[in-house]
């Protein structure tokens, strides 16, 4: 979460029980990717918890570094692959599962070039207002170079999200536009956190589309 250490445990906690909420009855076997989005947010905000707690202190450098690897590898790394194969597997119409697995390899791409600067350079860390900040290019870079990554990330992250004909899918998407520009406008410093905070309130939205697919699921299995 983008506002303290406590607010980033209070939400992962909140998500871990949304999480809980959505495999409280047995999931079929195609939501289940789906299903866990709300757990894998909640080791997200865990994780920049752990970088709130750790980034006054220098004696903490390696957990930090630790934590904020974990936190920008799902942004970065989970996300454009799992948003796009996850409601592939769910999507009944065939073209649109092939849309939706050509995005799917399009975050594979995002991923691996996000795996490969990662491991080159661990990230920097440093508070933005009330938000944090996370330098993963080791200086400042020009105004078109990030709109440019944030459009190639918007293409397996958000872009998927109007293919899908999943129940919300299409206000969830429209959701995660709107949080994108506000925040872009708002804590332009720290966007990685603070979209990734109001992409985590979304797994409630997407967990009562999978209560709605789920009904619809086994009505057709049935």
């Amino acid at each position: 979460m983008c506002f303290s250490a406590a607010g980033s445990f209070a939400v992962s906690g909140l998500l871990s029980g949304v999480g809980a909420m959505s495999f409280r009855r047995k999931v079929l076997p195609p939501y289940g990717m789906v299903a866990a989005i709300p757990f894998l947010f909640a080791i997200q905000q865990a994780a920049e918890g752990v970088v709130w707690l750790t980034t006054p202190r220098s004696s903490d450098t390696e957990i930090q570094r630790i934590a904020a690897t974990i936190f920008l590898s799902c942004a970065l790394i989970v996300w454009p692959v799992w948003l796009s194969f996850a409601l592939r597997r769910v999507e009944r119409v065939p073209e649109r599962r092939r849309i939706l697995g050509a995005l799917g390899w399009a975050g594979v791409v995002v991923a691996v070039t996000a795996s490969a600067l990662l491991a080159r350079r661990p990230p920097e860390v440093a508070i933005a207002g009330h938000s944090i900040h996370y330098d993963r290019a080791g200086g400042g870079s020009s105004v078109a170079l990030n709109a440019l990554l944030i459009l190639i990330y918007i293409v397996p992250t958000v872009v998927p999200f109007f293919v899908s004909t999943m129940r919300l899918a299409r206000a969830i998407g429209a959701t995660l536009i709107i949080s994108l520009i506000v925040t872009a406008f708002a804590e332009r410093d720290a966007l990685t956190s603070v979209w990734c905070f109001f992409a985590a309130l979304l797994s409630v939205l997407i967990v009562l589309s999978l209560q709605a697919e789920h009904k619809i699921g086994r009505s057709l299995a049935g």
